[in-house]
């Protein structure tokens, strides 16, 4: 092997040399930047994963506050407790004969109900 072939097998040496460090570094980068982005996508995801447990905190706070209300709504649509309400705050009382009032006269059954009131009210 002359000299000359000796200098050109050391220069396509060295350029295969330079070759693979310049792909080693790409690779590098490459493997770095996925490095940094799964990196990146797991802080994310803890994120998500934060607000996530905060709105099902809150979530069940709510639907916790909406079953006492339902109860509370149960409670106080009961019959025994709208007769009380009505009998003891209102003075309401149940109808008797002596305090109902016949709206319209016998002989005037063809009168709707609302045409009655009105003659019966403004009498």
């Amino acid at each position: 092997m002359s000299r000359e072939d000796r200098i050109l097998s050391d220069k396509i040496r060295i350029e295969r040399i330079k070759a693979d460090r310049k792909s080693l570094i790409k690779l590098l980068a490459v493997f770095m930047l996925g490095v940094f982005v799964l990196i990146g996508m797991r802080s994310y995801g803890a994120i998500i994963q934060h607000e996530n447990n905060v709105l099902a905190e809150e979530n069940a706070y709510i639907q916790a506050e909406i079953d006492s209300l339902n109860s509370q709504i149960v409670e106080e649509t009961k019959v025994t407790r709208i007769e009380k309400v009505a009998t003891e705050d209102f003075g309401m009382v149940y109808p008797t004969p002596d305090n109902c009032i016949r709206l319209g006269d016998d002989d005037d059954d063809d009168k709707g109900l609302a045409e009655a009131i009105r003659t019966e009210a403004y009498k």
